[in-house]
C-alpha cells in the first residue's frame, strides 16, 4: 500500500533522511516505521515488516507466526506469504505495508529517490535483508488519518493503481507472478 507519486528525475537524495523505529520484534519478523524527512521536514513514512522466511518455514508455518499489532497488516502479510512462500525459499524480506508522502511533496522526485536509496540503506541498517516487496495500492489522508483510497469508482482506482505500478516499475521494482512487486536488495547466495 503506497502513496501515489508521479516523481520527476530530480536530485533530491542528498536532502532526504530516513530514520527507523522498530516497534515489534520476534525471531520471525520485525515491524518497523521509517520516518521520511526532506530538508529537515517530516514529509512521509514507510511502514514495513522484515520477515525471515527460513525461520517462518522451520518447524512448519503457522499463521500465528505473522501476528501483528494491526490486524489489517497481519491479513496482508498472510496473503503475501501464502502467495509467494514457494519462491521466497529461506530469504529475509523487507515488506513495505505503507509508503506515504504528503501531497505537497509528491512529484518532486522524493519517492523515486527513496526507492533508489532503500537498497543501500537496508544493507547498512538491516544487512540480513535480501529482497524488498510491496503491494501497490494508493493511500490518501483524510481527517488526519492515512488510509487506502476507498471513495472512488473502480475505473478511477484502476487508473491510480496503474499509475502507481508504472512508477514502481520505473524505479527498479519488478513484477512477480502475483499482484506483489519486488526488488532484489542483494543477489541470491
Amino acid at each position: 500500500m503506497e502513496s501515489e507519486d508521479a516523481d520527476s528525475d530530480t536530485d533530491t537524495d542528498k536532502l532526504i533522511g530516513l530514520s527507523e523505529k522498530v516497534y515489534s520484534w520476534s525471531p520471525d519478523k520485525q515491524e518497523l516505521s521509517i520516518t521520511i524527512t526532506y530538508e529537515n521536514q517530516r514529509v512521509g513514512y514507510l511502514n514495513a515488516v522484515i520477515m525471515d522466511v527460513g525461520s517462518l518455514k522451520s518447524g512448519g508455518f503457522r499463521d500465528d507466526k505473522l501476528k501483528c499489532q494491526d490486524k489489517e497488516i497481519e491479513e496482508e502479510l498472510l496473503t503475501f506469504y501464502k502467495s509467494l512462500s514457494d519462491v521466497l525459499e529461506t530469504r529475509v524480506v523487507f515488506y513495505i505495508t505503507d509508503f506515504f508522502l504528503e501531497k505537497e511533496y509528491r512529484g518532486m522526485g522524493i519517492g523515486g529517490d527513496i526507492l533508489n536509496l532503500l537498497p543501500e540503506w537496508l544493507d547498512t541498517h538491516f544487512p540480513e535483508v535480501n529482497d524488498l516487496y510491496l503491494f501497490p495500492y494508493p493511500l490518501e489522508k483524510s481527517n488526519g488519518k492515512v488510509e487506502c483510497v476507498k471513495n472512488v469508482d473502480d475505473k478511477k482506482l484502476l487508473e491510480m493503481r496503474t499509475k502507481l505500478i508504472r512508477f514502481y516499475l520505473s524505479h527498479g521494482l519488478r513484477k512477480t507472478q502475483t499482484q506483489f512487486l519486488y526488488r532484489p536488495v542483494k543477489p541470491a547466495a
